[in-house]
């Protein structure tokens, strides 16, 4: 747990500087900057897939690592409060067995995590932003920051279009996900 409490509280370029640090500087064993090989032209061969894959690990592991320590923290959070419910204690009591009661207790506590999923994805892009400068990775942030520095309004503008557009249809992903996983959403809807 406090490794996760550690993990939660790690800026996001910080992180991205010690990964690089560490595998691209000491290790060399990504690449330090750049989206994929310079001495390859983008095209769909495997070659050239896996090459973009090797230059985006380390930029979406540094990402991906603070959005887990956070995660991590609010599930058991969330499990704690549910092991403290009514209904386990009715369980407990009725002799289900405990791998059982961890599936209903597992069950309450994701969904909470998937609106929290929902509302954290504008945190989880302006980490990306920040982390696309600290690898010199081509990506929406790399170009906003270029189009902010020059003062290209035009630019500016479309990149936020881009980014606003993303994050409603990964929110509407999410409510459509939230659906699917919890049924009594769906019937909530029908009897409207």
């Amino acid at each position: 747990l406090p490794t996760f409490l550690v993990l939660s509280q790690i800026p996001y370029y910080w992180l991205a500087m010690i990964l690089l640090y560490v595998f691209a500087v000491y290790a060399k064993l990504f690449p330090v900057a750049g989206a994929y090989p310079p001495t390859m032209q983008p095209s769909l061969s495997s070659q050239f897939i896996l090459g973009v894959l090797h230059h985006y690990t380390l930029p979406f592991l540094s990402i991906l690592i603070v959005a887990i320590g956070g995660w991590a923290i609010g599930m058991r959070v969330l499990v704690i409060y549910e092991l403290r419910s009514d209904y386990v204690e009715y369980s407990e009591l009725l002799g289900l067995d405990d791998k059982k009661i961890l599936g209903y207790v597992f069950k309450n506590s994701v969904l909470p995590q998937i609106t929290g999923l929902a509302l954290s994805f504008g945190t989880i892009m302006g980490g990306a932003l920040i982390t696309e400068l600290v690898f010199s990775y081509p990506g929406t942030g790399y170009l906003l920051f270029r189009a902010l520095s020059t003062l290209d309004y035009p630019l500016i503008q479309g990149t936020f279009i881009i980014l606003v557009s993303t994050l409603l249809l990964a929110n509407f992903i999410v409510d459509l996900l939230y659906a699917w996983i919890d049924p009594r959403i769906r019937v909530s809807y029908v009897g409207e």
